[in-house]
């Protein structure tokens, strides 16, 4: 599982899909009934997509190219560091920001002292370590990995505040 952090967009009225057999997007059009038409034509002629389905996409008003995409793990550490921590142990995965607060935030943490100099991958359990069951992996942390996620979320927090918009993360 993973959670992303983006800005709040809002539906253009838009829609694509994409058939991944073929690599071919329909769309855009204007209208959810516009592009299940094309999806049922396209059906007809792909194999693939009959068999297995091809979805809709909404086309939002902001991309998606400064999306940060993190690991459940990480992003708990992610958001403990912007302050984001639920009461006891408990963390929200969820939840939105104004980006001018989420970019004080992401401020305040760069500049704070923190170790980033990685976190080596472990097994942690299984007939590697002479245990019965699964074989459990750690992947660690590369070097530099909070200097890397924080400048990503500083880019996405100044282009949500400069659009005026919340960041959310799910």
């Amino acid at each position: 599982m993973s959670v992303t952090f983006h800005i709040e967009g809002n539906p253009t009225g838009a829609f694509d899909a994409h058939c991944y057999e073929t690599d071919t997007t329909l769309g855009p059009v204007v209208g959810y009934d516009a592009i299940v038409a094309l999806m049922d034509a396209h059906k007809a002629e792909c194999e693939e997509c009959a068999a297995y389905g091809i979805y809709s996409h909404a086309i939002m008003d902001v991309s998606d190219e400064q999306d940060v995409n993190v690991s459940n793990m990480n992003a708990r550490v992610l958001l403990n560091a912007l302050g984001r921590h639920a009461d006891g142990d408990e963390f929200d995965l969820c939840g939105s920001l104004s980006g001018e607060d989420f970019l004080g935030r992401v401020l305040l943490a760069l500049a704070t002292d923190r170790d980033d100099s990685g976190v080596a991958s472990a097994v942690v359990g299984g007939s590697a370590l002479g245990q019965r069951g699964a074989t459990m992996i750690d992947c660690g942390l590369p070097a530099g990995y909070f200097a890397e996620r924080f400048g990503a979320l500083h880019a996405l927090a100044q282009e949500a505040t400069r659009l005026g918009r919340d960041v959310v993360w799910s």
